[in-house]
This record gives C-alpha cells, sequence and structure tokens, in this order.
C-alpha cells in the first residue's frame, strides 16, 4: 500500500512539473519566438487566434471538471457593470489626453482616414479578436494551470505577464506595457466573474477604444518594424 501512494505522489508531481513545463513553453518561451518571425507571420494573426482558440475550446469541452456556464455565465454582469465602467472611464480618458498631447497625429486618424475600415473594426475585433483571446488566456489558462499557483493573485499577475509577451510580436513597447496591465486587469475581471461574456466585453471596450483614439496602431500587423 505505501509502493501504491509513493506511486501516486511521484505521478502527481510529475504530471505537475510536465503541465508547468507546458505552461512556460506555451505562454512565455512561444511568444518570443513569435517575435523573432514576427514579419513571417504578420498577416496571420488572426486566423492563428482562431485556430489556437479553436483547440482551447476542443480541450475545455472535453474537461470533465470544467464549467460550460462559464461560457453563457451573466449574472455577475449588472453588479460589475460599474467596476468596468469607472476604469474604462478614467485610464481610457487619460489615455486620449495623452495621445492629443504627444500624438496628435495619430488621434482619431484611423475613423477620420478609413471610416469604413474603422467601422468594420468596431464590429469584428470583439468577436474575432477579443473574444478568442479571452478563450485563450483567461478561460483556459484558468482551467489548465490554476493548480500551479499557490493564490489567485499569482495567477492573475502571471496572467497579465503572458498576455503582455505575447504583444512582443508588435516590436514596440506601447503594446506589452498596455497588454500587461490589461491582462491583469481581465484576469482579475475573470477571476471574480467566471464569465467569458463579461471579460470579452470588457477586453472589447478597451480594443475598441485604442483603436478609435489612435493607439491601436502600435496593434496593427501592418506596423511591424525591425525592433529598435
Amino acid at each position: 500500500m505505501c509502493n501504491s501512494v509513493s506511486f501516486i505522489q511521484v505521478g502527481d508531481v510529475s504530471l505537475i512539473q510536465a503541465r508547468r513545463l507546458e505552461l512556460i513553453v506555451l505562454f512565455y518561451i512561444v511568444p518570443l519566438i513569435f517575435f523573432w518571425v514576427r514579419h513571417t507571420v504578420a498577416f496571420f494573426v488572426i486566423p492563428v487566434l482562431i485556430i489556437s482558440s479553436t483547440i482551447c475550446l476542443f480541450y475545455l469541452l472535453h474537461d470533465l471538471t470544467f464549467d460550460r456556464l462559464v461560457f453563457v455565465r451573466l449574472e455577475k454582469l449588472k453588479s460589475h457593470l460599474i467596476f468596468i465602467a469607472i476604469p474604462f472611464l478614467l485610464f481610457g480618458t487619460a489615455l486620449t489626453v495623452l495621445t492629443v498631447q504627444y500624438m496628435p497625429e495619430l488621434f482619431i486618424s484611423f475613423p477620420r482616414r478609413k471610416p469604413l475600415f474603422w467601422g468594420m473594426v468596431m464590429c469584428l475585433y470583439p468577436l474575432l479578436a477579443a473574444l478568442p483571446q479571452e478563450l485563450i488566456f483567461r478561460v483556459f489558462f484558468f482551467q489548465r494551470y490554476k493548480d500551479l499557483f499557490a493564490s489567485s493573485q499569482s495567477l492573475i499577475f502571471f496572467n497579465g505577464i503572458s498576455f503582455g509577451l505575447f504583444h512582443l510580436f508588435y516590436a514596440n513597447w506601447y503594446a506589452p506595457v498596455l497588454t500587461f496591465f490589461g491582462g491583469w486587469l481581465f484576469a482579475y475581471r475573470f477571476n471574480v466573474t467566471r464569465s467569458l461574456p463579461v471579460v470579452a466585453l470588457e477586453h472589447a471596450l478597451w480594443g475598441n477604444l485604442l483603436f478609435t483614439i489612435g493607439l491601436g496602431w502600435y496593434f496593427y500587423s501592418g506596423s511591424i518594424v525591425t525592433l529598435y
């Protein structure tokens, strides 16, 4: 019996180590690889995102411990609207003011120059970018790796780091810095709501704001240049 217990414990440790290695590779090393090959894959971001989120969805649907209500849970939306709105209004206003002051050439240049394309992005970004990213970085990440972290605070923190690292791909410092804080915010929101619709909505608000005020240029594949 002691041997059986020891075998289970060793197996559990090995499983945890394997999952920890998987996390490091997928969410910390792969972003660095993407950065180095960014010029090759720059215009395949959305297809890669959709394929990756589909794989994550397949995994989640076959995980018997996964709470599928995460996909439709809305009961906490009303109580969290104020907590979504306050940082959005405060920090969104601050980002807008800073853009006007320090990057006037970018301010609302997208809706002014390409209003139809901008309108299309406003409609499609929530579905083709925000939703798949939240499925991967929040729903899948939390379900697959939550047991590797000692606390929800450390889970949220490292989730934010991984989200920021993936945006190194755009070869500017604005994208990873903004998405680190965004990732932290979205991870916190998901942790307290366990709702994909709620966190995807918040992500979509911020993404649409950035593309509207001009900072979306730093999240645009066509802007990728050699890092300076």
